[in-house]
């Protein structure tokens, strides 16, 4: 982890899983920006946060769209869609509570 900003230290060719949509790639650059280390994963195109990813061993192997997950796979795919569901939910609660409807 870098100790100035407290972004996980990545670099290209790393394979990452984005913590928010549970999307794994490989880091084709990293880059800078506003005090940010920002690293573009070649399984989306976008660019993530480092703080946002999580750097996976180099025994984890990067799954093609097609293929067949696991029982493990699909349970923890599901458990955090789940988890982000529920995250959802309280935020809308609140929010609903806030304004009054």
């Amino acid at each position: 982890m870098d100790e100035d900003n407290g972004n996980v230290a990545v670099a290209v060719g790393d394979t990452v899983r984005y913590a928010g949509t549970g999307s794994v790639g490989k880091v084709k650059r990293v880059m800078d920006r506003d005090h940010e280390l920002w690293a573009r994963v070649d399984g989306t195109g976008l660019w993530y946060d480092t703080a946002e990813l999580e750097v996976l061993g180099d025994e984890f192997e990067v799954t093609e769209w097609n293929k067949e997950l696991t029982l493990e796979e699909l349970k923890k795919v599901e458990e955090r869609k789940l988890d982000s569901l529920s995250h959802a939910q309280q935020i809308l609660e609140v929010e609903l509570c806030e304004t009054g409807g």
